[in-house]
């Protein structure tokens, strides 16, 4: 396919007398006005094709930003909440509020607990001599939980700020930013937590909670103390921070507000705590909107959002390298020019020589024009073998039966061929009988139908799997009639690489959130893997698709994951609860939605989460819902659900038999789907199902 290797000749006849002056004027300027419209055109569609691809990039990276930060988030409020559970055992016991109260209403200087009353002092001072008695009780009581529950130590304070029960047995004064959290404390009446310290022992945490009087005590129900505790947090937030779904140049950072502005905690750097030079743009919401800016350590660009943690003064920021991170748009942004550049040179080439014929006027001086026309044509045809190398893309022409007759250095190079030594060979030399009969299928649809195909092959490359995208499309003669197939091949498997990887980051986003549903309540991690199992089973009994099959899968595992952020006291509530309580309760499925809504599961994950409380009778929550309105996914889900939540045991409830909870189930005809109950029924009663409940019971 050189200019040499083409044989131009032109009839005797043709000569300028045909083409009149004014005619090769016309011809002249419409054949450049042509160009100019292809050049107009060429540099919009790289433009749009830029923009498009700026855009489509810079969205998928927010949500793989957000989709990072909001697992931190989960995890790191997970840890607050335990503490906080912990602690509750504390400031929850009888013993304890007694004890403050008391302390509260005496009127001497309660330093004189640790003493006991002087001789000689009235009657008034026996109830501080019976308190001081006690307080060697209540000091072991706060050791023995502080030992249990992993605090490194803890102590009580009363209203004016003196500490009177202590783990270490001493009264030490707090320092004036702890007796600042204590008056916090006393007047939200809510739990505070102070800024993470480097001390001796590591990364610590303090948090402060109130005491309360026993109800019974007829006191005025304000806070009569405070629980100050520690804990080392250092191993748990250095293993939080140790992410898997982080990518080339993606870092996630934990910041703290502190005094003169902002810290970073990084566990595994000696200091444990440095400072962030530059302030945090939040917005009124508390985040740290997605854009680009410099990084907060390094001062270099970087796409960046930062999100809040309920209950402290932390954010989680996921920073990811600008240059990095835009390493895949560049390459898109060099193809679209080097096609745009070849196909205008192609447009130029063609009116040349179209030029050139039309002002020849005999044959010898047609014959010296094309002599230089050859050459110019060999000059383009250069500057397009220099493209052509420049080119991803792979290009080859075969002719009709099947051999190549042009292949580019690009092409060659990902068969490991000369491109000279493979003109004349067919696909069955190059890539194997197997291969060769599937990319020849493809060019027998395009000569029959003249039409442009586009398919997607895997094929070995060279001993290594390539994903390739083709398109091919007829090239024909003169006459209009198939001469042969041109094809533009692009190797996308890096793209498919980057879909594998983004599916894989969504599975691992799964698994933390079904980590934080297990840290939040340990009832719901056999039901959730026991719900899971069952409804595989129960799709599969149904003959449902294997779409709905994925979705129930990936569902079952999220299904409980909006009650990480319901009272534990409403899970584990053995009266009735109240409409108020109710409606709290309720309010599972729009957490759960705030969470999922975001994560591209490729599947209606979501739907079926959301719909999972809905009946069929309409009387479901949170839209009432009812009949078809609800998708299959979520009507399994409904049914499997709630017979978990029956067979297994909960606080304070035993379970109930599988036998047992099935009639109940079968009786909500109006509630439930009854070909899905029926279908649970025989997995139920299968070898499967019963060792599926035999591995419940044990777990």
């Amino acid at each position: 396919m050189h200019a040499k290797d083409t044989k131009l000749t032109i009839s005797s006849s043709t000569t300028l007398r045909e083409y009149p002056a004014a005619s090769r004027k016309k011809v002249f300027w419409f054949g450049l006005g042509i160009i100019i419209l292809v050049m107009i055109a060429a540099i919009v569609w790289v433009a749009w094709g830029i923009q498009l691809r700026e855009r489509e990039f810079e969205v998928n990276l927010q949500k793989r930003l957000q989709l990072m930060a909001s697992s931190q988030v989960q995890l790191t409020e997970a840890l607050l909440e335990n503490a906080v559970a912990q602690a509750n055992r504390v400031i929850n016991s009888e013993l304890f509020k007694l004890y403050a109260a008391e302390v509260h209403l005496v009127e001497d200087d309660v330093s004189r607990l640790v003493s006991g009353p002087l001789p000689g002092q009235d009657a008034s001072d026996e109830g501080l001599a019976q308190l001081s008695a006690q307080l060697p009780m209540m000091q072991s009581l706060l050791i023995e939980f502080t030992r249990i529950t992993g605090y490194t130590g803890g102590r009580v304070v009363n209203r004016g700020g003196t500490v009177y029960i202590a783990t270490d047995a001493t009264t030490t004064p707090l320092r004036f930013d702890q007796m600042g959290f204590v008056n916090e404390v006393l007047k939200s009446q809510k739990v505070k937590f102070a800024p993470i310290q480097n001390t001796a022992v590591g990364l610590v945490l303090e948090a402060f909670l109130p005491i309360f009087p026993p109800d019974a005590s007829g006191l005025d129900p304000s806070p009569v103390a405070v629980l100050m505790l520690t804990k080392i947090v250092g191993e748990r937030i250095n293993e939080m921070q140790t992410s898997s779904l982080l990518e080339k140049g993606e870092r996630a950072r934990l910041l703290q507000a502190v005094a003169d502005g902002y810290e970073e905690i990084v566990p595994w750097l000696p200091g444990k705590l440095q400072s962030i030079a530059t302030p945090l743009a939040l917005d009124q919401a508390e985040t740290l909107p997605f854009a680009v800016r410099s990084s907060l350590v390094g001062g270099t660009r970087a796409y960046s959002l930062g999100l809040p943690i309920a209950g402290a003064d932390m954010w989680i920021l996921v920073e990811a390298d600008y240059d990095v991170a835009r390493e895949a748009l560049r390459g898109q942004q060099k193809a679209l020019l080097s096609v745009a550049a070849l196909l205008i040179i192609s447009f130029a080439v063609t009116f040349g020589a179209v030029w050139a014929l039309l002002i020849s006027n005999q044959e010898r001086k047609a014959a010296r024009h094309f002599e230089s026309l050859a050459g110019e044509i060999e000059k383009q045809r250069q500057l397009l073998d220099r493209i052509n190398n420049t080119i991803s893309e792979y290009i080859v022409l075969k002719d009709l039966q099947g051999h190549y007759l042009y292949v580019n250095p690009a092409f060659a190079a990902a068969v490991g061929r000369n491109p000279k030594d493979m003109i004349g060979l067919d696909n069955e030399a190059v890539f194997g009988y197997d291969t060769a009969r599937r990319l020849e299928s493809s060019d027998q649809k395009v000569l029959a139908s003249s039409e442009t195909v586009t398919l997607n092959e895997q094929v070995y490359l060279q001993s290594k799997l390539h994903h390739l995208q083709i398109s091919k499309s007829a090239l024909k003669d003169a006459e209009g009639r198939p001469s042969g197939v041109v094809s533009v091949i692009r190797d996308v498997t890096e793209i498919v690489e980057v879909q594998r990887r983004q599916e894989q980051a969504t599975a691992k986003t799964v698994e933390a959130l079904v980590r934080a549903i297990e840290l939040t309540d340990p009832y719901l991690a056999g039901h959730s893997r026991l719900m899971r199992s069952l409804s595989i089973e129960v799709a599969k009994a149904m003959n449902a698709s294997d779409v709905d099959i994925a979705t129930v899968d990936t569902a079952a595992n999220l299904s409980q994951v909006g009650k990480l952020f319901v009272d534990r006291d409403l899970l584990f509530k053995a009266e009735a609860l109240s409409a108020e309580e109710k409606f709290e309760l309720e309010q599972h499925t729009e957490h759960a939605a705030k969470v999922l809504q975001d994560i591209d599961f490729g599947l209606p994950v979501f739907d079926a989460v959301y719909q999972m409380n809905e009946t069929l009778n309409g009387k479901g929550y949170p839209n009432g819902l009812k009949g078809d309105e609800i998708g299959l996914p979520a009507r399994i889900l409904a049914v499997v659900n709630s017979f978990c939540a029956m067979v297994g045991p909960r606080a304070y409830r035993a379970a109930r038999s599988a036998d047992e909870t099935l009639e109940i189930i079968k009786a909500g005809e109006d509630a439930y789907d009854q070909r899905v109950v029926t279908a649970l029924k025989e997995v139920v009663q299968s070898a499967i199902g019963e060792k599926l409940l035999d591995k419940r019971s044990q777990d």
